[in-house]
């Protein structure tokens, strides 16, 4: 963009020089935020995710996918009460946006049982028996990526996934 000025000094763009940037799709910006996550770069992974959401809210991936990032490798029953709300938030709108979501129902099965009945709270509805039921049929694949992200084997839910399928990382 170039700047010109009228006679009484008073700013003028010339908008024959202004040069769009394309706006980034939020699957471009969830496909960054994967590759950040593979990298174990969590912090910058929640920012480029939650940006996906914000671009694109209907894009469900991208709401599981900032679960795992908010977890930063970290078991759910050593993850405080505010990042647990989060995540059940985003989870909550993964299942929302794509009710036949298996990985995100057993994902919230994982985080809610490891936070609450593994802390010995209570677990409100719906508990972990009922999302990892919505779950039962998580492909290989997804179940395999839960997995890899989270390694939590005093939790029935993860312990299921890896006698099922194994791990891979």
């Amino acid at each position: 963009m170039t700047r010109q000025y009228d006679n009484h000094g008073r700013d003028q763009i010339n908008i024959e020089t202004i040069h769009l940037v394309p706006q980034i799709t939020g699957q471009e910006l969830l496909n960054r935020g994967i590759q950040l996550l593979n990298k174990r770069a969590y912090r910058e992974a929640i920012y480029v995710l939650s940006e996906a959401t914000k671009t694109e809210p209907s894009l469900s991936d991208a709401y599981y996918y900032l679960a795992i990032a908010l977890l930063s490798g970290k078991k759910p029953k050593k993850t405080d009460g505010w990042t647990i709300t989060s995540i059940e938030e985003k989870l909550n709108s993964a299942v929302y946006g794509d009710a036949t979501s298996s990985k995100s129902y057993v994902l919230w099965a994982i985080v809610k049982y490891g936070y609450y009945a593994m802390n010995g709270f209570i677990e409100n509805s719906p508990t972990s028996a009922q999302l990892f039921s919505q779950g039962e049929s998580i492909q290989a694949e997804h179940a395999r990526e839960i997995l890899y992200y989270l390694n939590d084997s005093q939790n029935p839910y993860w312990m299921y996934l890896h006698n099922k399928f194994g791990i891979t990382n």
